[in-house]
């Protein structure tokens, strides 16, 4: 794909262009409105098609919070329903955009493997998540 193409989905996306700047750029670099407009869907998120373990009946998973020096964080919790009482546990770090449903999802499939898996939501004390 086109860098300048990612340049400026990457501007809209972190709120930087409005959206019709954005598509006025984008047809300017493919050629046309329509070629903008059936490109567009490639640049989207699909967080439906990322879910890989959806609902398994191996694991448990709740929405819980936490005090942190900063305030109150919000988080993913995904546990495996059987095996040893004390097992490892993996911190799921999102990316900049805070905890989404991909992130949840690689929650899940850790639980799956045995491990009690936590993804906060780091932008949550913030009140930006």
């Amino acid at each position: 794909m086109d860098r300048r193409i990612i340049e400026i989905d990457d501007d809209y996306t972190h709120a930087r262009t409005p959206r019709r700047v954005f598509l006025d750029r984008l047809a300017k670099i493919t050629g046309s409105t329509a070629a903008a407009l059936a490109i567009l869907p490639m640049l989207e998120n699909n967080y439906a098609q990322a879910a890989i373990v959806a609902d398994d009946p191996r694991i448990a998973t709740e929405k819980i919070d936490y005090q942190d020096v900063t305030g109150n964080v919000n988080a993913y919790l995904a546990t495996p329903k059987s095996g040893p009482a004390k097992r490892g546990c993996v911190i799921a770090i999102h990316e900049n955009r805070g905890l989404n449903p991909h992130i949840e999802d690689v929650a899940r499939r850790v639980a799956t493997e045995g491990f009690t898996a936590l993804a906060p939501d780091l932008l949550s004390s913030s009140g930006a998540g």
